[in-house]
């Protein structure tokens, strides 16, 4: 029961995050955990939970903020690939700084989420006739976002950097200044 509680609260915490993100489209869009889940899971975990449980969590929790801001659209394959392959960018950045020390680890945060900002905008830029496809309108699709939107695409990035050093913060904090819960100290003092 110990050994779950921290993945139910990272559980909590995202599903709160992403279901508070879809009620407050246009002032806290993509302020979610997710992306520092994948980066921190990669730093923490050496098998494949490092990887499982972020898929499991974005898997379970992406659905309903796509209903509830009534963008049905976000759930087609190309955007699930693209984003997927966005998490898989950030989880390796993660991974390649492995062993390193917090203020590289904190910066790490930072690049994975200009990284994850680059490629699914870029992948928007590639595919949407919303842009023109020349440099200009790859910066409109990475800055200033399509021509009428409400909310600019450095919106969505500054969000993402904000929550990737929030959460990567507490993950790190949280995986190093809480005790590790095991049986065996238990069973020894139980003798």
């Amino acid at each position: 029961m110990n050994r779950l509680l921290p993945l139910a609260l990272i559980l909590v915490l995202l599903a709160a995050f992403r279901l508070i993100g879809s009620v407050f489209p246009e002032s806290l869009p993509n302020f979610q955990p997710l992306a520092a889940l994948f980066f921190c899971g990669a730093l923490i975990a050496k098998d494949w939970r490092g990887w499982a449980i972020p898929l499991a969590a974005w898997l379970v929790t992406y659905p309903a903020p796509a209903l509830l801001e009534g963008n049905a659209g976000h759930l087609t394959a190309g955007v699930l690939i693209i984003t997927a392959l966005a998490f898989a960018v950030t989880f390796f950045i993660g991974k390649s700084l492995a062993g390193k020390h917090a203020a590289i680890l904190i910066g790490g945060s930072v690049a994975a989420a200009l990284a994850f900002h680059a490629v699914t905008n870029g992948a928007a830029w590639i595919g949407s006739p919303m842009y023109p496809k020349s440099p200009l309108g790859l910066w409109q699709s990475l800055w200033a976002g399509p021509v009428g939107s409400p909310i600019p695409s450095w919106v969505f990035l500054r969000n993402m950097t904000a929550a990737n050093l929030l959460f990567t913060t507490i993950f790190l904090s949280a995986r190093f200044a809480l005790p590790r819960l095991s049986a065996r100290p238990a069973l020894a003092n139980a003798r």
